[in-house]
């Protein structure tokens, strides 16, 4: 057996004080990404501004692809609402 971790078997990030695994959410991973872009100023050399930035950029994806998918999530929800109260209405 290897002593080496598939990153595929890494678990979610935990919080320190209650160790419940973090929910990804668009505005968590924008916080990740300002992170580490104001940890890219104080970068010592070139190359960790770049992986820093880098970082920060896939962050913004990720940002951006999770709010989209929240979005698309509350409209359904709405959506299926307003058929359930269709339905009932016309039921009644």
């Amino acid at each position: 057996m290897s002593k080496f971790t598939n990153s595929l078997d890494a678990s979610t990030p935990t919080t320190s004080a209650s160790r419940v695994p973090l929910k990804y959410t668009g505005a968590l991973c924008r916080e990740r990404a300002s992170a580490d872009l104001l940890k890219s100023t104080e970068a010592l050399t070139a190359n960790q501004q770049r992986a820093l930035r880098r970082s920060a950029e896939s962050w913004t994806r990720r940002a951006v692809m999770l709010e989209r998918i929240e979005k698309s999530f509350e409209k359904r929800r709405a959506l299926d609402q307003a058929s359930r109260e269709y339905k009932n209405g016309i039921a009644s």
